[in-house]
């Protein structure tokens, strides 16, 4: 088929606290998809949206204008407020796609899956692309975020929510997606500082000099935090900055190509040319997030360290300030 491109409003949906219900009953999250399908689609249909796909229990939607994806996700905010678990967050971007085989590609299609987890649940988020479109209409009114790094994203992107209508505004405590002028959130700031603790005080535990380690790239296992995964390459360069002398760390360059790696750990320090690999992962539990780490010896293949932290997402701050003062 011949590839289209056209200006498109492109919307993601997200249903927050899925993986959790999945987790705890399968056949009641395999019902509210359903649910969801037989709600949206006639909504996406009266505003002229197109149904591209599915992907789990988020929707790929695209609109011919910005006023109709706006228009549209305020009816589906409206429609199901009150359905059971069909609890949804919405990103909204405007730009080029690339239209091939029933599906849409590009860079802004990134953009507005990476806009989404700034919305309030029940909300709207929007990229400044479609403030901009829609700031002359007097229904719409709308709150500045901020200006978030997006993982894989190259332009400028400047995120709003809109707070008419009776939508949630998005509270920047409730989102764990950093933000330009926020490097010291929690969620970088605390795995740096364990990984520095972790590595440093391992080796000089043992009296041993100072060897080279790898800091590979942390896995998440929930698609909720997904947005995290920027983290490792945040981390790399300052723990680089933060531990001088203490630890020889991997250039991150190094690393990325090795990113999606099954290689065997012997092998894969050879390749990097480590003594040390380090690894870690991220998974939901209740209202906070266990933080896996390993310090594993190449060599032997022995773990030197490993530990999970459970964090409570209202207790980050204190037990950062607690492990920096220690």
């Amino acid at each position: 088929m011949p590839i289209e491109r056209k200006l498109a409003a492109i919307m993601f949906t997200d249903i927050a606290g899925y993986t959790a219900l999945s987790a705890k009953d399968s056949t009641k999250s395999s019902e509210l998809l359903t649910t969801q399908r037989d709600t949206l689609k006639p909504i996406v249909e009266k505003h002229g949206g197109s149904w591209m796909k599915e992907m789990g229990d988020g929707l790929l939607l695209t609109f011919d204008s910005a006023t109709s994806a706006v228009e549209c996700s305020i009816a589906i905010q409206e429609a199901t407020k009150d359905i059971e678990d069909l609890n949804l967050r919405i990103g909204i971007h405007e730009g080029e796609v690339i239209k091939q085989d029933g599906d849409v590609i590009g860079d802004d299609v990134n953009v507005a899956s990476r806009i989404e987890p700034f919305s309030a649940v029940g909300g709207v988020a929007i990229s400044d692309k479609i403030y901009r479109a829609i700031s002359s209409n007097q229904e719409f009114e709308t709150k500045y975020i901020g200006k978030p790094k997006l993982k894989g994203v190259a332009q400028e992107v400047k995120v709003h929510c809109i707070t008419s209508h009776g939508l949630p505004e998005t509270k920047l405590s409730d989102v764990s997606a950093k933000l330009e002028k926020s490097i010291k959130w929690w969620k970088f700031a605390l795995p740096i500082v364990l990984i520095s603790a972790i590595i440093g005080y391992y080796f000089l535990s043992q009296g041993k000099t100072i060897p080279s380690v790898a800091v590979m790239y942390m896995e998440i296992n929930d698609s909720e935090l997904e947005h995290l995964a920027t983290i490792t390459e945040d981390l790399i360069i300052d723990l680089v900055k933060t531990a001088p002398g203490l630890i020889k760390v991997s250039e991150l360059k190094r690393v990325l190509k090795y990113k999606q790696s099954d290689l065997e750990t012997d092998k894969l320090a050879k390749l990097l040319d480590v003594e040390y690999i380090f690894t870690s992962n991220l998974t939901l539990k209740n209202d906070g997030i266990n933080l896996k780490c390993r310090l594993i010896e190449a060599a032997t293949g022995l773990d030197k360290f490993i530990n999970r932290w459970y964090i409570p997402r209202d207790k980050v701050q204190t037990i950062t300030g607690l492990i920096v003062k220690n």
